[in-house]
């Protein structure tokens, strides 16, 4: 009799130890809904980048991103190129 209830004990144990939820263990991975970037809702002007910066502010509004100057790209001609490997001022 009590090996039966010890058994039926056991499975109603582990049926009920398989339903248990597992947010517990998912707690430390964060948070689940998607993280909306800073810079989402930031029209920015030509010539600059948004950069996400959080920030711990005492004010409003306190942006929590930054818009940085982008420096143009001019790419090097193949003389230029061999110019800048060989240094600023190559040995005669």
């Amino acid at each position: 009799m009590i090996e039966n209830l010890l058994r039926a004990a056991t499975v109603a144990a582990l049926t009920a130890l398989s339903l248990t939820p597992a947010a517990p263990a998912l707690a430390d991975e964060g948070p689940l809904v998607p993280q909306v970037s800073p810079c989402a809702a930031v029209v920015v002007p030509v010539g600059q980048i948004c950069v996400p910066s959080p920030k711990q502010c005492i004010k409003a509004p306190c942006p929590q991103y930054d818009l940085l100057h982008i420096l143009p790209y001019y790419p090097l001609t193949p003389y230029e190129e061999v110019m800048a490997a060989q240094g600023p001022n190559p040995a005669p």
